[in-house]
């Protein structure tokens, strides 16, 4: 079967022509983008995403002329709390034929798009993404496929191409990279109609690359400042190397992919988008949308007032103990000018001399600190907390209640529960999309065989498993014949919110409770477990994320559901004294009344 990869299309007239029948040139595109580059930094002025950015670093820029503090970075802690109450592990992705074509083909694909998401490093990219949506309300995920191809002479020396190496890739890109149509788009990327994506690379990759056209007269267009988005010392600089920038725009309209730059009249590429994903290959990360506006509100830009002043009022704090814990006093004519600096010093062992009868030197009365200003600042705190519904507790930090009792715990609590919850829900939908696009791209682009590797199966397991595939001990091979067919995907709820070490603990701890263990399956009791208690036993343990215990769970459960003769009794952890049950089944539980057993 012949690869299907992305043909190029050679420029015809250096136009194209959209659904409504008009010619767009190559500087139509960048009076496109500059455009949305333009309302894009709008919004970014008028909303402070840059400030924000300073802030996570630490840049406050609140010290006054006398006041000089270190600022409390609560931008940072707020950030990396957030992140990790809703993303600390890979999701679980479960997933469910709708059109089966392919036998078997939702166990094979579930396996593959769990570990595709682990091979990619899902989790690092979306961390990034994630805190481009915390400070400046969106971040961007990119999905596509690359193929290095090869060629080769068949017997009768005809040339032929053949797939070297291919790639199926899910990648960040910094939200400044990316602008989008501004017309009509009021949910990106849902309703663009088209995409842009900023790339800089080496001038010279640019010429030595056949895919692109026009590159003769292209020269540098880009400083390494802009590049690199600060300013670099000149000896940091790397002389010999002349950047290019240049914009890929996903058209709808026209479903191509063409590639403009600033200072060139002509495209320097143009093709055919033959991607069959729905929608453009981008992703945008998104919490506090505005109704009617394409750019969503940062997290940071609620309480930013908050946190200034909590500085500030931090800083006066300081600036007042400073201020009054080291002035002395002396008497006037006490000691001399030569004296006063002998004694300011402070050497260990030094002696000094003053007037005969004078008093030595005293320190100034120490002004107490305003009450105030601690109440002020506790009153200030809770304003942010109730804005953006993250306690002091969550932080890192001690409770406060009014009897340390646990029923006020868990009330403090409660309210930001709901808002994490729903905020997870938005990243589980995220999650979701991106498994989506991903099986698209599977789907159509992996014709060489792929290698998945499985934990926690034994090698017989995974040939029984996965059957008719190319298998060895630790995985199997497939290729996109083996998965198609239409498939519902869901990532499981809170799979990846953490699970440390003591909440493993106490996991097994309530599994090993006997009410709870004889409930679920793993231990013998006097009424059999039902198919309802064996599911959520399962669900319990595959939360440990122990695969010795899930398989040794499964195992038992399976000896459960086996009939059973008197040689496997004891295999199967039953009493002999339930062998004379009839027909080799579990026994039947007794008569209950009134919530009662009766024996």
């Amino acid at each position: 079967m012949e690869p299907n990869i992305e043909p190029n299309i050679e420029p015809q007239n250096n136009r194209i022509q959209d659904s409504r029948k008009k010619e767009l040139s190559a500087a139509d595109w960048m009076n496109r983008i500059r455009r949305s580059l333009k309302y894009r930094d709008q919004v970014r002025d008028k909303q402070g995403w840059q400030r924000f950015l300073d802030y996570y670093e630490g840049d406050y820029r609140v010290n006054g002329k006398n006041i000089q503090s270190p600022p409390i970075n609560i931008v940072f802690g707020y950030v990396q709390t957030a992140t990790a109450r809703i993303y600390f592990r890979d999701p679980h992705i479960t997933v469910n034929p709708t059109k089966v074509i392919s036998p078997n083909g939702a166990r094979i694909l579930e396996e593959v798009i769990n570990y595709w998401f682990r091979e990619l490093n899902a989790k690092s990219e979306n961390e990034r993404v994630l805190l481009d949506t915390y400070l400046v309300a969106h971040g961007w995920i990119k999905y596509g496929y690359k193929a290095d191809m090869g060629q080769n002479s068949d017997t009768s020396g005809e040339p032929s191409e053949f797939i070297k190496n291919e790639e199926i890739f899910m990648s960040y890109v910094p939200w400044d990279d990316i602008v989008f149509d501004i017309t009509l788009c009021k949910d990106p990327p849902y309703d663009c109609r088209w995409i842009a994506h900023r790339i800089i690379k080496p001038l010279e990759e640019i010429k030595g690359n056949q895919e692109f056209h026009n590159t003769e007269l292209l020269s540098s267009n880009v400083s390494m400042r802009d590049a690199k988005g600060e300013k670099l010392d000149e000896t940091m600089k790397d002389s010999d190397l002349d950047l290019f920038e240049y914009w890929e725009i996903w058209d709808k309209d026209t479903n191509t992919i063409v590639c403009v730059a600033d200072g060139s009249e002509q495209y320097l590429q143009q093709k055919q988008n033959t991607y069959e994903m729905e929608g453009l290959p981008f992703s945008m990360m998104k919490f506090n949308r505005i109704n009617g506006k394409a750019y969503p509100l940062s997290d940071i830009g609620i309480i930013e007032s908050q946190i200034l002043e909590r500085i500030k009022l931090r800083g006066g704090q300081i600036n007042h103990i400073k201020r009054w814990a080291r002035q002395l006093s002396i008497e006037k004519g006490s000691m001399s000018k030569q004296e006063i600096a002998k004694f300011s010093e402070g050497i260990d062992g030094a002696v000094t001399e003053r007037e005969k009868g004078s008093a030595p030197p005293q320190p100034i009365a120490y002004a107490d600190l305003q009450r105030e200003s601690f109440m002020l600042d506790d009153l200030i705190q809770r304003d942010m907390d109730a804005a953006i519904g993250q306690t002091d507790v969550e932080r890192g930090g001690v409770a406060r209640t009014k009897t340390d009792t646990l029923g006020e715990l868990k009330e403090q609590t409660a309210g930001t529960t709901s808002r994490s919850a729903k905020r997870q829900d938005i990243l589980e939908d995220f999650l979701e999309e991106e498994a989506r696009k991903l099986i698209s791209l599977i789907q159509q682009f992996q014709t060489t065989p792929k290698y998945v590797r499985i934990t926690g199966m034994k090698p017989d397991e995974i040939k029984s498993a996965f059957q008719g595939l190319q298998s060895d001990e630790n995985g199997f091979y497939f290729t996109k014949d083996d998965i198609q067919g239409k498939y519902d995907v869901e990532v499981k709820a809170g799979s990846t919110l953490p699970m440390n070490r003591e909440n493993r603990i106490k996991v097994m701890e309530a599994l090993l409770n006997p009410a709870v263990a004889q409930a679920i399956g793993i231990i013998q009791g006097p009424v059999p477990p039902t198919a309802v208690g064996l599911e959520i036993g399962k669900e319990l343990i595959r939360e440990l994320d122990l695969k010795g215990v899930e398989k040794a769970y499964d195992q038992q459960i399976s000896a459960l559901n086996t009939p059973l003769m008197p040689q496997n009794l004891a295999t199967a952890g039953i009493s002999p004294s339930l062998s004379s049950m009839e027909g080799n089944t579990l026994p039947q539980p007794p008569p209950i009344l009134n919530n009662q057993i009766l024996t």
